[in-house]
């Protein structure tokens, strides 16, 4: 039977979820445990592949979450919009977060990592909020309520949307690529994460140091970062400059686009988030790659690196159009 501590990811098939699963399992100190609505999905059985236990709970029922969490020194808890797609969650952000903390608190899991979201609250823009914000955020408040140490994990915006959504695409017969957003303007800074690379490892750092903070006698809540915010992101440019970068590194040439907004493609809710980082900035007071992370050991990527990478072997000039 296995000594290693055991993490359990919800929604271990997610953006999220894989990168976590694969840096804990790749470092082999930690016994990591994919929750999954699907086990039987391509996502869930390449993990499975790899060695990596893989659980079926719906995240609306505790008694499937809290199984799952049995065992476990820390959890990496994910919460879904009830308006997202392909999910068939029911229930608020909110309540999906306090299930999971109850659960966490149940199974007596010392650790939560919880994702989050910066709070925007109902007085910006006088918009009435946004739930992909801000009932994230609220979970901070009842995590901390319960007593159970936690780090409030902030991902920037993924990387991996510029051909997830995808926002490159083939225009004038093949001879240019149009490189499109939502809402937030070519010249506003704003902090990405290339989620697969970077997220993952920055967890793993986190959770070790708890891990040696209690290895030296000391509670988990006595340590520095229990209960703070802490934003995780490889670089900070403009989406104009990804544009610039996209052309240089492909060969092509990239006309960049700004869509007013997002309702007709997905939910208003979405609109408000982006709107948010137009007018207000995500994180704008600090750096990218955080030092809290570099000091912990983390390396990150560069937007360079990414281009190279994951853009160019689909874009670029020599690509079959």
């Amino acid at each position: 039977m296995s000594t290693k501590p055991v993490i359990a990811v919800v929604t271990g098939t997610g953006t999220q979820g894989r990168s976590v699963c694969a840096a804990f399992h790749q470092s082999g100190r930690w016994a990591v445990r994919a929750l999954t609505r699907d086990p039987a999905g391509p996502a869930a059985r390449k993990l499975a592949e790899q060695g990596i236990e893989v659980v079926k709970a719906d995240f609306e029922k505790k008694d499937e979450v809290l199984n799952a969490f049995e065992g476990a020194y820390a959890v990496y808890c994910v919460t879904i919009p009830p308006w997202q797609t392909g999910y068939g969650n029911t229930i608020s952000e909110y309540d999906q977060g306090v299930l999971q903390v109850d659960a966490a608190k149940a199974a007596n899991v010392k650790l939560i990592l919880w994702s989050t979201l910066p709070y925007v609250g109902p007085d910006f823009l006088n918009a009435g909020g946004c739930e992909l914000h801000d009932h994230k955020a609220q979970v901070e408040g009842y995590i901390k309520s319960q007593g159970i140490a936690s780090v409030f994990i902030s991902p920037a915006v993924f990387a991996e949307n510029m051909y997830v959504w995808p926002m490159l695409r083939w225009i004038d017969d093949g001879k240019k690529l149009e490189f499109w957003h939502y809402a937030v303007d070519a010249d506003k800074p704003v902090p990405f994460v290339w989620a697969e690379r970077d997220l993952g490892s920055s967890v793993l750092a986190l959770a070790e140091d708890f891990q040696k903070f209690e290895s030296s006698g000391r509670s988990l809540l006595e340590h520095p970062l229990n209960h703070t915010i802490q934003p995780v992101g490889s670089w900070r440019t403009t989406w104009g400059n990804i544009a610039r970068t996209i052309e240089r590194l492909t060969g092509v040439p990239v006309q960049h686009t700004i869509h007013p907004n997002v309702d007709e493609r997905w939910h208003p809710d979405l609109t408000k988030a982006l709107v948010y980082q137009n007018v207000h900035g995500f994180y704008p007071s600090h750096a990218f790659p955080p030092p809290v992370f570099v000091n912990l050991g983390v390396s990150f990527n560069t937007l360079d690196d990414f281009v190279v990478q994951k853009i160019v072997p689909l874009f670029g000039k020599d690509t079959q159009r």
